[in-house]
């Protein structure tokens, strides 16, 4: 009910849009956006019986800039969604498919704050400073829009919520980007409504240095190798750990990501792509090495999308607090979509997922609509 009730609440946002729509001319202003996003899939079949078969949520990305000039701004980032504990075993998760905790998890809903910076942007640089979500891998990215489950498995190794900097160079095809930062342990960490806890400065976790030792690159563009439309993001993190049993003094990350954007007439493409990460000593458990894998291809016509996508998750558990020694995922999804022109978007995802020896034939929808001002 809740989630039909918020499905109205979508659309009734979409019909009044042009009632909010600002003059953006004047100093100091209020720019951003807002994701709602009402998430739902079912188990078709499986061999697991402990497993429920519906699960539904709501997720809302409100980003907020206050705007002081043309290059000088306060951003924030928020996420309201259903908030579990933090698990040891995969502290890099932020949902388990199949996990014991499906359902409508309406009581569980809180509030984060992802972002909260000092941002410049001109024409040639960006620098931002405070809580922020440092830039790697891009296959985490909503806005690719290739159904529902994908991003359950890329989130793992989307880095957020750490205090730093972060300072990019604007090129022509190219932006240049590097970030110095450490976990958030301060209040920020907690959460609204639901509580999750603070961050403890004590976990073990890469990163997690209350010092500014741990930094990532990026080069992300078009023209890889001069091929026209051909974009492209090349990442590497080096993320420090506090010494202690069981701990790798450094997390080592590598992404390359790929995709064509082919076009076969006015309204017409396709989008082969695949982004390739592996990860040394992950989340800083020593010998604790993964490797994703995603792939796949998007038809676009008009607001129509369609797409098949896979992702393999591999992970060596090498240390002895670890519940097994090997995690041997897999994802293979088939999506159809379509985007209306007030923003309003309707995905239906049908997938095979393999996780954590689990497996089910699942279908899911995302009904979506995103609010610019």
């Amino acid at each position: 009910m809740r989630n039909f009730i918020f499905t109205l609440l979508i659309i009734a946002l979409a019909s009044i849009e042009s009632l909010f729509a600002l003059e953006q001319e004047n100093y100091p202003n209020i720019s951003g956006q807002i994701l709602f996003e009402s998430r739902n899939d079912s188990i078709l079949s499986t061999k697991e019986r402990d497993l429920k078969s519906f699960n539904g949520y709501i997720n809302i990305e409100p980003d907020f800039n206050l705007n002081f000039d043309e290059n000088w701004s306060i951003q924030t980032g928020w996420r309201i969604l259903p908030i579990f504990d933090r698990k040891y075993d995969y502290p890099e998760r932020s949902r388990f498919i199949l996990g014991n905790n499906r359902g409508v998890n309406q009581d569980s809903t809180g509030l984060i704050i992802e972002e909260l910076k000092v941002h410049f942007e001109n024409e040639d640089m960006k620098f931002s400073a405070g809580k922020i979500d440092p830039t790697f891998a891009t296959m985490y990215r909503r806005s690719k829009r290739i159904g529902l489950f994908i991003t359950d498995f890329t989130e793992d190794y989307e880095l957020r919520e750490k205090i730093g900097f972060s300072v990019s160079g604007l090129l022509e095809d190219s932006e240049v980007t590097a970030n110095t930062f450490f976990s958030d342990t301060t209040g920020l960490s907690d959460s609204g409504f639901k509580h999750r806890k603070r961050q403890s400065p004590n976990d073990g976790l890469s990163s997690n240095t209350g010092t500014l030792s741990s930094f990532s690159l990026t080069i992300e563009g078009q023209k890889f190798f001069g091929v026209e439309n051909l974009y492209y993001n090349v990442g590497y993190r080096n993320m420090n750990v506090e010494a202690r049993d069981e701990l790798s003094r450094k997390e080592k990350g590598y992404t390359l990501n790929l995709e064509y954007l082919h076009k076969i007439g006015k309204n017409t493409s396709i989008v082969p792509f695949f982004e390739y990460v592996r990860l040394d000593n992950f989340t800083g458990h020593k010998n604790r090495d993964a490797i994703y894998f995603t792939s796949g291809i998007i038809g676009k016509y008009s607001g129509w999308t369609a797409s098949l996508a896979g992702v393999v998750r591999n992970i060596d558990n090498n240390y002895s607090l670890a519940s097994k020694s090997k995690t041997n995922d897999s994802l293979f999804t088939a999506n159809i979509g379509y985007k209306f022109s007030n923003n309003i978007a309707i995905d239906l995802s049908r997938a095979n997922v393999k996780e954590d020896s689990k497996k089910a034939s699942m279908i899911g929808v995302i009904i979506s609509y995103l609010y610019k001002f």
